[in-house]
């Protein structure tokens, strides 16, 4: 059940300028949120943002009570992030929205989580289940260079099999979009039980007939600018197949491609 957390932060890991993570003390929340929810995050007394941002869960730490949450400076929000000194508080509203399936997949299955730039964030948390359920997954990490896969770092012990990474430029990994590397993966053999993804929408439109064409199952974590964070805005909608929109912050963010109208 969802409730407010005025949680103080722990300590802060600098990926690279601009990249980094946040843990805060929220014992509450630790015990509560599963993989694939988000948070709505204050920082108190601040005039900008004049609303709370959404933030997914990247990772739990029940037993101290922590959560963390893996950070992109993009505006006033996540600057306020960045400067907020440890000890100060934020407010942490959740845990919100739904979450990835993982109980129905047999034991000794791979999956493949392919993320975009800072959409690697709700994935650390998702490795940590996966192990529990003894399921491998390949993780596949694109960016436009090197600098955007700066948060690598915080994936090393975690992936449950295989780290494939991808760059525009071809600075680090594999030369192109993540989305063609995850294609030559699969036409080269590669055989998933599910696959998981977050990044932008343009990622999301080119994963899903990769999916679609080989009847892999998949779940996208959507991206959606969120007012409230729980259906009272309604400024999170996306174009639906079985309706005309589906309120992303109550009914995902964890949508299966083909409920989402990719020509709208």
């Amino acid at each position: 059940m969802k409730s407010d957390h005025r949680a103080p932060l722990v300590r802060r890991r600098t990926f690279a300028p601009g990249l980094f993570s946040v843990t805060f003390h929220a014992p509450e929340l630790a015990r509560a949120v599963a993989p694939g929810q988000f948070v709505m995050l204050e920082v108190p007394e601040r005039i900008r943002p004049y609303l709370r941002r959404a933030y997914s869960v990247a990772d739990v730490e029940a037993s101290r009570g922590e959560v963390e949450f893996l950070v992109r400076t993009i505006g006033p929000g996540t600057a306020a992030l960045e400067s907020l000194p440890e000890g100060g508080e934020a407010g942490l509203l959740g845990p919100l929205g739904n979450t990835f399936s993982i109980g129905d997949l047999p034991r000794g299955s791979r999956v493949a989580v392919v993320a975009g730039g800072i959409g690697v964030a709700p994935f650390p948390l998702l490795f940590r289940a996966l192990a529990a359920a003894r399921v491998a997954g390949d993780l596949f990490f694109g960016g436009r260079n090197v600098r955007e896969l700066a948060i690598r770092d915080r994936f090393a012990g975690v992936v449950t099999g295989e780290t494939v990474l991808s760059t525009d430029d071809g600075s680090l990994g594999e030369r192109g979009f993540v989305t063609d590397v995850f294609a030559r993966r699969v036409d080269a053999g590669a055989r998933y039980a599910r696959l998981y993804a977050c990044g932008p929408m343009p990622m999301f439109a080119a994963l899903a007939p990769i999916a679609a064409a080989r009847g892999m199952p998949a779940e996208f974590s959507t991206e959606a600018a969120m007012g409230c964070g729980f259906g009272a805005c309604l400024g999170c909608v996306i174009p639906a197949t079985d309706k005309a929109f589906v309120v992303t912050c109550v009914e995902g963010p964890i949508l299966a491609p083909e409920r989402i109208r990719w020509n709208a």
